[in-house]
């Protein structure tokens, strides 16, 4: 199996990123494509990214401030496939988010994709936060 991973810095304390990522409203404002449900431990969060892709993700764990795993339960990709999100606080109040998304088949060709999806979402995330 194989996991995708992304890193990006924000200049931006970690609480304000991770209200941009866990709070629905927030999420409108920078995600592409209507957001529905919420970011809880059990809910589910659907991103509609473009007319016929819809992701459906559960939440799994939430620590606040810090971590993020949700697991795909709809949409593109394997069913179970999980996504975590880190964030850690860096000097001058900038804030590091750490990105995987495991669970991959080597071969998966769609896996290419993906990693180009995931980092567009995080520059995405970047400019509103810093905007």
């Amino acid at each position: 199996m194989a996991t995708i991973h992304h890193a990006i810095k924000i200049n931006a304390p970690r609480e304000r990123v991770f209200k941009a990522l866990t709070d629905i409203g927030e999420l409108a404002k920078w995600h592409h494509g209507p957001v529905e449900g919420e970011v809880a431990v059990g809910a589910i969060l659907r991103l509609n990214a473009k007319p016929g892709m819809r992701f459906g993700w559960k939440t799994l764990e939430l620590t606040e401030g810090e971590h993020i795993v949700q697991e795909s339960v709809e949409g593109p990709g394997a069913p179970g496939k999980r996504v975590t999100f880190d964030l850690s606080s860096l000097d001058g109040g900038t804030t590091l988010v750490e990105l995987a998304d495991g669970d991959w088949d080597e071969g998966d060709s769609s896996m290419p994709f993906c990693n180009t999806h995931w980092g567009g979402v995080l520059t995405r995330l970047r400019s509103y936060v810093e905007g």
